[in-house]
């Protein structure tokens, strides 16, 4: 059984330049677990789940980004806010990892850094602050989470618009959050691909989350962004 998260927060939700909320979390061996603890590296802090097509893609990346830079002061950290051990558990043994993962079944982490797309990935700078939040899986994104990395590990300040934002029609918005969405998750979901596909799985995807939940946009599409 995969040990169950326990999780505090301060105050207030992660903003950028602002200290990242102080998640206790636990490891999958069951051992506590603090973004605090990691403070003086930089943090890639993850958010996937297992239902997740573009996590699934995220996963060999972000083991190579800390393979590459771990000797400079990199941790990447997968955080899943799952209940079901048997899901999580066959997808790290599909993409199998060597940087930390951990849980957290209250999903609070979840409010406190106010996901809104899965995958989202933040950026934590040696200090402890947000210093940056990219939303989605796709190797444009990757490309930008990586120049982001080095700039930090290199003592550089983030420029301007760093950030990488989903639009607001696929952005949860409802009562139904973005971790939650894995009963509505599909292949055709994943808005990865040419200009004209994605274009087509925006549409579908919208055309989905309006059918589930609160009239629009806002309600239940998987999040695969």
């Amino acid at each position: 059984m995969l040990a169950t998260a326990l999780l505090a927060i301060a105050p207030l939700v992660a903003k950028g330049g602002d200290p990242a909320p102080d998640v206790k979390l636990y490891t999958l061996d069951g051992k506590p677990f603090t973004l605090a603890s990691l403070k003086g590296k930089v943090v890639v802090l993850d958010f996937f789940a297992s239902w997740c097509a573009p996590c699934r893609k995220s996963f060999p990346f972000l083991d190579g980004l800390q393979r590459k830079h771990a000797s400079e002061g990199l941790k990447v950290v997968g955080l899943t806010l799952e209940e079901d051990d048997d899901a999580v558990t066959a997808f790290l043994e599909s993409v199998p990892v060597d940087f930390t993962i951990a849980r957290d079944t209250t999903e609070h982490a979840g409010e406190a850094f106010q996901v809104v797309a899965m995958p989202t990935t933040f950026l934590v700078d040696r200090d402890g602050r947000v210093a940056a939040r990219f939303e989605g899986g796709d190797t444009s994104v990757h490309e930008k989470v990586e120049s982001a990395v080095e700039t930090l590990l290199a003592g550089g300040t983030l420029a301007p618009g760093t950030n990488v934002r989903v639009s607001s029609s696929l952005q949860a918005q409802g009562d139904l959050k973005a971790w939650q969405r894995g009963y509505l998750a599909d292949p055709i979901m994943n808005l990865d691909g040419d200009p004209l596909t994605r274009i087509i799985r925006e549409h579908i995807h919208a055309s989905k989350e309006g059918a589930s939940g609160d009239g629009g946009a806002a309600g239940g599409g998987c999040g695969c962004n």
